[in-house]
């Protein structure tokens, strides 16, 4: 998870004593649970507030939000599903009217309008409220995709002390369904990043094929500490249970820093141990262990901060030349070897998104793909102003290892399965650029997958604009002379663009439109059309929502 280093210790502090001190009186409420959700009002300008609930004498769950006492700017829910059947007590800082404008029912506040936002993606995920940050665990596990996140469920903003695993499921990595949190708070504090891993051989003692969660427990009280710690679940990943013997390791005295997060795990089958790559201080430790829980360093990489990803792909597509990337919270990466101890880097960083490392982060590959296959979905770092969900996740990207002129680099192009999405619009080919304006001015605005063959000379340049904002602009450095393939999918407030099969990645931030215009291009009309650039070929789509 990426932190605010700067006093980070500090603001939680003030944090909690400010949502304990909001207001001079608690008040409390009763609630008879009788249907699945409580539906809360946020006012953007309300004071943050602690709310508890309480299921007869026990405190059950805390959970800060900026409770409206006038306006109501959007609302939040949660799942109160388990205390069915019971009466519970509402408790908090605030005044007796605002708690009672809670309210429970079985849909969400704001149902109907659901997903149909304005400023919504549609074909990349959300969450349906609140905020939303690292990917957590991406998983294929007994026929289903399982993608965790960083959640924080009561507002848009983002309050690292409580943190959430969010949860959501799905058949082809494209039409997701948000569960309740697999996550939430507890003693140690709150969950942050890690890993989802499948113990095939029962070495954790949970059972055969249980599903099991490494996370780090951040607690605020404590200054800061970080320790790393396991849930697992026996029934698909519904419900999680957490180890009783967290945490499973403490090293914050060891590197004399609380800077300890964010571990990756997985099974080393050559030497039939499990590894974890933990970042820790200033760059990325590797621990073993037999039997899930007793784990003992091995080695340490500096250079990579956060959030890493590890995992050996095949040279060209040969399964019998591999080789292994590392990389941490962005899109920076190093190739080299591992004998399940120690990494060794072959080849100097390499980088392989451009322009995304304020937008991609904390990136996660799926683990137990089938076909082999290397499918990674990253955090995209995009606000949403005036909607009541904030950030997003990029589209999932399918991984190759290619030898090029500069040595091995990683390639990125997006899943094949996007093509189920696609919905033609606007075919031709052999154009040029004013050609390709006048074809195109009847392709609107809305989500669109675009696939396009075209041609430059040296020193030629194409500018593409979207909405009358510039989109992308390929230079003779991004392109060969004769032949480039590029992809582009533009959804509500993001484009991904993916030059010659992934030798480039570019992840860039749509702003407000400048015009209704769809898709054109610039046309230099000092420069001949015979003398290009020239469309050899392009296929629009528009895109079906996810939703």
């Amino acid at each position: 998870m990426i932190k605010m280093k700067v006093n980070q210790t500090k603001y939680c502090l003030l944090l909690i004593a400010f949502l304990l001190c909001a207001t001079a009186h608690a008040s409390d409420i009763k609630i008879k649970i009788t249907k699945a959700y409580l539906n809360i009002p946020v006012g953007k300008q309300a004071r943050m507030k602690l709310i508890k609930i309480y299921s007869g004498n026990k405190e059950r769950r805390e959970f800060p939000v900026q409770l409206a006492e006038q306006k109501v700017d959007y609302w939040i829910f949660i799942d109160v599903s388990e205390f069915k059947g019971q009466t519970i007590t509402l408790s908090g800082y605030a005044s007796t009217e605002a708690l009672k404008r809670i309210y429970q029912a079985d849909k969400i506040a704001g149902a109907d309008s659901l997903y149909k936002e304005s400023n919504r993606p549609q074909f990349h995920f959300t969450v349906k409220r609140g905020w939303s940050n690292d990917i957590n665990g991406p998983i294929y596990y007994k026929g289903t995709y399982h993608l965790f996140w960083q959640a924080f469920p009561f507002g848009n903003s983002w309050y690292t002390a409580y943190m959430y695993w969010g949860h959501a499921t799905s058949k082809d990595m494209l039409h997701w369904t948000e569960t309740s949190p697999a996550l939430m708070l507890d003693s140690l504090g709150s969950p942050w990043s890690g890993t989802a891993v499948i113990d095939k051989n029962n070495d954790g003692g949970w059972g055969k094929d249980a599903l099991v969660l490494y996370y780090t427990a951040f607690d605020p009280v404590s200054g800061g500490k970080q320790v790393q710690c396991i849930a697992y679940s026996t029934d698909g990943g519904k419900t999680f249970k957490r180890y009783k013997g967290n945490p499973v390791i403490d090293s914050n005295d060891e590197v004399h820093s609380n800077d300890t997060r964010d571990p990756k795990v997985f099974y080393y089958e050559p030497a039939k141990t499990w590894v974890m790559v933990l970042f820790e201080r200033d760059g990325l430790s590797f621990y073993n262990s037999k039997d899930m829980k007793k784990w003992t360093k091995q080695s340490h990489f500096d250079g990579l901060y956060e959030c890493p990803d590890f995992f050996e792909m095949a040279v060209d597509g040969n399964p019998a030349n591999k080789k292994w990337v590392l990389h941490g919270g962005s899109s920076e990466y190093f190739v080299g070897t591992f004998d399940g101890k120690t990494f060794h880097a072959e080849i100097p960083r390499q980088n392989y998104a451009q322009g995304a490392n304020n937008i991609l982060y904390a990136a996660e590959s799926f683990q137990n793909m089938p076909d082999d296959r290397h499918v990674q979905i990253a955090w995209g770092r995009i606000e949403h102003p005036g909607m009541p969900f904030n950030q997003m996740m990029l589209f999932p990207t399918e991984f190759a290892l290619k030898t090029t002129k500069d040595g091995l680099k990683l390639h990125a192009t997006p899943i094949k399965e996007i093509d189920n999405l696609n919905i033609p619009l606007k075919g031709f080919g052999d154009a040029t650029l004013r050609e390709a304006n006048l074809q195109l001015k009847d392709v609107k605005p809305g989500p669109l997958h675009i696939k396009m063959t075209i041609s430059t000379k040296s020193g030629q340049s194409i500018r593409m604009f979207y909405q009358g904002n510039e989109l992308a602009n390929f230079t003779s450095q991004d392109l060969t002379n004769d032949h480039n393939d590029i992809e582009i999918l533009i959804d509500k407030t993001v484009a991904e663009i993916f030059i010659n099969n992934g030798e480039q990645y570019i992840v860039k931030r749509l702003g407000p439109p400048a015009t209704n215009t769809g898709l054109s291009f610039q046309v230099d009309d000092s420069q001949p059309d015979n003398q290009g650039p020239f469309i050899k070929k392009i296929s629009v789509y528009n895109m079906k929502s996810v939703w």
